[in-house]
This record gives structure tokens, sequence and C-alpha cells, in this order.
């Protein structure tokens, strides 16, 4: 079975709201559902590295330290692939918003309560909601 490595990282701004992005209505993949920034690790590269690239990429925002947090692990039998998906917590330090058009054709900063109001990929609620009610091991001390 083949692997595939994808990170995503939730950005904060100065008001603790987090940064989601809609995929576009033309993506093959979950169109019009919020995402976190995120993509496929390049080979070699380290997931805190791949992590801070993505965002970029995604969002032409730099992030400052990026620190994993969550981890999904799913099978796609159809590709007879396992996906693990990293995601990092990461505070916004730069940058204006520019979005790929053809990828994701919105943003939005939300304070985390207000997740339930858009239609988000499947791991994105388990994270964010992990954060909100605390309940992350991290989270305790």
């Amino acid at each position: 079975m083949n692997k595939g490595l994808i990170v995503h990282t939730v950005i904060f701004n100065d008001k603790n709201e987090v940064l989601i992005t809609r995929r576009a209505s033309t993506d093959d993949f979950l169109p019009e559902h919020w995402d976190i920034p995120g993509g496929t690790l390049e080979d070699g590269e380290d997931p805190q590295i791949g992590a801070i690239r993505e965002a970029k990429e995604e969002t032409n925002l730099d992030v400052q330290e990026p620190c994993l947090f969550f981890q999904k692990s799913n099978i796609d039998t159809g590709k007879n692939k396992q996906f693990v998906t990293l995601v990092f917590l990461a505070k916004y330090s730069g940058g204006e918003i520019v979005l790929d058009q053809r990828s994701h054709d919105e943003y939005k900063w939300i304070n985390i309560s207000d997740l339930a109001k858009y239609k988000t990929v499947d791991f994105l609620a388990d994270c964010l909601n992990s954060l909100a009610s605390r309940k992350h091991p991290l989270l305790s001390y």
C-alpha cells in the first residue's frame, strides 16, 4: 500500500480567530468545502517546513513556529493508499492573503465556536473542536 503525507496549519490571528479557506467549486475533491491551508509534503521535506511552505503557497501568509497538534489517518481503498494528515498550530506573522482562485475561492477569519456554520472537510471539525473544548492533552496543563 502506498502512503501519502499531508500537512495542514491552523493559523491564528491576533484576535485568536482561525483562518479557513473554501475549496473552489471546480475542485475535483470536496468542492465548496471549508478547509485550512495545507497540502502534500514534498519528498524528503520536514513536516514543519512543509506546513510553513503550504501556508505561504495557499494564502501568501507567513506563520511562526508551527507545532504539531493533531493527526488523522485514513485509507483510500480505491487508490490503495493510506493518507496521514498532520495538523500544526501557528500564529500569523505577516503577509496579505492572496488565494489562487483555481483551488480556493474564499477565506474567512472565524471564531472556532462558529465552525458548525460551515460545510468542512472531514478532519477539521474534530481538530478545531478539540481546541475549543480544551480536550486535547496538551491543553490540560
